[in-house]
């Protein structure tokens, strides 16, 4: 047998017995920068990334997550531009944001960056806003990396997406690797010594520097370690994204611990 509902009391406030405490309103957890992230809804990696490269004196980082396919292709990565709007509608709407990200990689390459700031603005016009790919290939171009070595997890259908997407931006793709996999499940568990291995490899070519894309992956614990290791700069999505959102948002004081990127 169901139990019954309980009732709620009514109270008149003026014949309230709770005794109002003395109390004055301070600034939220993000006084200095407020970041808005849009994940995808099976995405286990960028938002502990995120909160492990943003600074913690007054930065704050609040999510809402996106629908997303298991499997990445181009089709279902462009299907998230009908839902962006509605996502960003959910983030925080009563209070301050200073910068929005979008939080795919590949998804903004196949929607286009211009198409995902447009839907981002419906909601929030005129905020700062960024992306993965945008922030990463702004900071390869703040090191004078344009010969660079790629490194992703993506299926060839979205590889080739991703390839034609950055040579066409100046760069050159001179060796590039991917551990193929279909969709953020699988993308999330690639351990961070694989990524590290495949980082090594790639970047031990005659390039600039190395670009790992996927705020699926885990760069945090070996990003630093690897650019030690190779003697140039290494960018991975989420490192670019934490970056782009601080300087953006005004924020400009080094983040030590994770490559040169959070440093300049």
């Amino acid at each position: 047998m169901a139990r019954p509902a309980s009732k709620i009391p009514e109270v008149s406030e003026q014949r309230s017995d709770w005794i109002l405490m003395p109390h004055t309103l301070g600034d939220p957890a993000g006084a200095r920068v407020a970041v808005g992230l849009i994940a995808l809804a099976n995405d286990l990696t960028s938002e502990p990334e995120l909160i492990t490269f943003l600074p913690k004196d007054g930065v704050a980082l609040y999510t809402n997550r996106i629908p997303m396919a298991k499997v990445a292709t181009v089709e279902t990565l462009r299907e998230m531009e009908r839902n962006i709007t509605r996502t960003v509608e959910g983030l925080v709407p009563e209070d301050h944001l200073d910068v929005i990200a979008f939080g795919c990689t590949s998804g903004t390459m196949a929607i286009g960056p211009e198409t995902v700031s447009a839907r981002i603005h419906e909601t929030k016009p005129g905020i700062h806003c960024t992306d993965p790919i945008s922030a990463g290939l702004k900071g390869l171009k703040k090191q004078a990396c344009t010969r660079i070595a790629l490194l992703t997890p993506y299926i060839d259908q979205v590889n080739a997406v991703v390839e034609d997407y950055v040579s066409q931006r100046g760069f050159d793709i001179v060796v590039k690797g991917s551990f193929k996999q279909k969709g953020d499940p699988q993308m999330c568990r690639i351990s961070p010594e694989a990524i590290y291995d495949a980082g090594l490899r790639l970047g031990r070519e005659d390039v600039d520097g190395l670009f790992i894309s996927c705020t699926a992956l885990r760069v945090s614990p070996i990003i630093e370690k690897l650019e030690q290791a190779l003697g140039k700069p290494v960018v991975s999505s989420n490192q670019a994204l934490a970056w782009d959102c601080l300087r953006l948002a005004g924020y400009n004081d080094p983040v030590n611990g994770f490559g040169r990127l959070l440093t300049i």
